[in-house]
């Protein structure tokens, strides 16, 4: 029988021998070696040489060694664009730097083999380990910064890991306190303050940072910290917010100081920035900021010290006494005090296929958009030509008022106050004579034209309360929600007594409308927008616990739950407050 030639040959290819892996591994290190440059291959046998000689047992070899290679690596990491060169060329030797760190004596140049194998950890050690913060702690204590950047960075980063970690196992961490000192300054110094801020906020100390800011770089580091704040829990945003107002007070920038002080609504930091300000035009400049904020705030001479014969001056701006002047002052610089009518804004006759006959037609619907139109196009300028004009002869007072209906002639009663804002003094004998009408809805319309007129006013004669007062306790309904909404509008943000004292009965006696009682709740929230005042939220509660299903099921009601949002504006109300707004919710569902 002839041999199989086919089988013998498969027989022969199965006894060979299968090729060794571990044969080819030099011969790969070969080729890699081949391919770099005679720089490259001297450094790499360099380093190898000092792997080497690290290991030996003569101290003075080893130290000399560790000397020459971390020289190298301080050379390489000063700025790292990719992964240094000498960190590729030990990588292989990583573990056993590792292995003999175990193994020596106590001393310096342990602590020097830690910082090598501390920089060595930044590209070798495994996701997790902090290895490179673990050898760090082990080392020598000098500068941290000759490392390089990227492994100050990397070296923050771990820092904040083993801090939550020992803070769950409640373990010390004045040794990571230690190089966080360190590196702080470091960043700073490199234009890197957010690093160092998000470092000090990881380990819970973020008033460190006050005293390595500088002229140079306050302005970044107070950006910052203002634009964190906003992303932080309500705790931690005040402690933010109080390390940059004393930031811009280090430097003396009371207008900046000023805003984050009333962002944090602490009326004492801005008794404090003012007190701190001696120049008297900057000190006018953060009465105009308080007064445009709409901030109720009563100078005392202690606060002014220096400035106290300008303190009638500054307790004007903060008021808003003289926003009217200074108003009317640039209308005239701008040559705009002319008064303008509806038809100047609409161009009516400039569009295809409309004609101006239709203008003279009398609608409701048209005035009311007119009587719009024409207390915005001239607001605070005091002079217009429908509402303010005196009448001629022979006809009714007030003849655009009543080419109006009913609501629409308490818009047009109210848009006086928009006409002539600011100016108490000229724009109440405008309004007044509108309040002895015997039409409820100019009545209305006139209150709440009042307070408009008054909005962000502050007068010692305090005339819109006295005003508005007696109108509270009328009979007609429409009367007592103009005079309620006027003072919303006269107080608004300004958190007084005295309209509390006067509108929170109006929602505790039940007798009263649902639309009274809304918008007397509505009232006090705008008046006490933000406060949190639980006296106001009870009350708006209980009003909404005594009316019925039928009644909070109307559009009104929404007006209660309003009121009650707008005094936690801002503000991250605490649970017990919470469930009040929960209980609310499924009252109005």
């Amino acid at each position: 029988m002839a041999p199989d030639h086919h089988q013998n040959g498969n027989s022969e290819k199965s006894q060979q021998a299968p090729p060794n892996k571990d044969a080819k591994k030099p011969r790969k290190e070969e080729k890699k070696d081949e391919d770099l440059s005679e720089e490259d291959l001297a450094l790499k046998q360099q380093l190898e040489l000092y792997v080497e000689r690290a290991q030996d047992s003569d101290p003075g070899v080893q130290k000399l060694a560790l000397e020459s290679m971390r020289q190298e690596i301080r050379t390489a990491t000063s700025s790292m664009t990719s992964v240094p060169k000498p960190l590729k060329f030990l990588r292989p030797h990583y573990g056993t730097l590792k292995k003999f760190f175990e193994t020596m004596d106590e001393g310096s140049l342990k602590k020097y083999m830690a910082d090598i194998i501390s920089v060595l950890a930044l590209t070798m050690s495994e996701e997790g380990d902090r290895e490179s913060l673990k050898y760090r702690l082990l080392g020598s204590a000098e500068d941290i910064g000759s490392w390089g950047h990227e492994y100050v960075r990397n070296l923050a980063g771990e820092i904040g890991v083993e801090y939550q970690s020992r803070q769950m196992e409640d373990k010390p961490f004045d040794d990571l306190m230690d190089l966080v000192k360190q590196i702080v300054p470091f960043h700073v110094k490199h234009n890197a303050e957010p690093e160092a801020v998000d470092l000090l906020m990881e380990v819970e100390s973020l008033e460190l940072l006050v005293d390595h800011i500088e002229k140079a770089n306050y302005k970044r580091t107070c950006a910052y910290l203002t634009s964190f704040a906003s992303y932080v829990s309500e705790f931690d945003d005040m402690q933010i917010l109080e390390i940059a107002y004393k930031i811009y007070m280090k430097f003396e920038k009371f207008p900046d100081a000023l805003r984050v002080a009333l962002r944090m609504d602490k009326l004492s930091f801005v008794e404090q920035t003012l007190g701190a300000c001696k120049d008297a035009l900057e000190l006018q400049q953060l009465c105009f900021i308080l007064a445009r904020q709409g901030i109720t705030y009563e100078l005392e001479d202690h606060v002014i010290v220096g400035n106290e014969d300008k303190k009638e001056l500054l307790q004007d701006i903060i008021n808003n006494s003289k926003l009217s002047e200074g108003y009317l002052t640039l209308a005239r610089d701008l040559d705009v005090m002319e008064a303008k009518t509806p038809e100047d804004i609409y161009k009516a006759h400039l569009i295809d296929g409309r004609t101006s006959a239709g203008g003279n037609v009398d609608s409701a619907r048209l005035n009311l958009a007119a009587t719009f139109v024409n207390a915005f196009v001239n607001a605070g300028f005091g002079q217009d030509k429908l509402m303010t004009p005196p009448p001629p002869e022979g006809s009714n007072a007030g003849s655009w008022l009543y080419k109006n209906k009913d609501h629409g002639k308490a818009s047009a009663a109210a848009s006086l106050g928009l006409i002539t804002l600011w100016n108490v003094d000229d724009g109440l004998p405008h309004i007044d004579k509108y309040l002895y009408s015997n039409d409820v809805n100019v009545v209305a319309g006139a209150l709440m034209g009042v307070g408009i007129l008054n909005c962000g006013i502050r007068n010692e004669c305090d005339p819109a309360y006295a005003v508005l007062y007696d109108y509270v306790g009328k009979e007609d309904s429409a009367i007592r929600i103009g005079a309620v909404t006027g003072l919303a509008l006269a107080y608004a943000g300004a958190n007084k007594e005295e309209v509390y004292s006067l509108l929170s009965p109006l929602l505790a006696d039940s007798k009263n409308g649902l639309d009274l009682v809304a918008f007397a709740a509505l009232s006090l929230g705008i008046v006490y927008v933000g406060s949190c005042h639980d006296g106001i939220a009870q009350a708006i509660f209980l009003a909404l616990m005594e009316r019925s299903e039928t009644e909070l099921g109307e559009p009104l009601a929404r007006f209660l739950c309003l009121g009650l949002g707008l005094l936690y504006l801002g503000k991250q109300v605490c649970a017990i407050e919470l469930q009040i707004i929960l209980v609310m919710l499924q009252f109005i569902s």
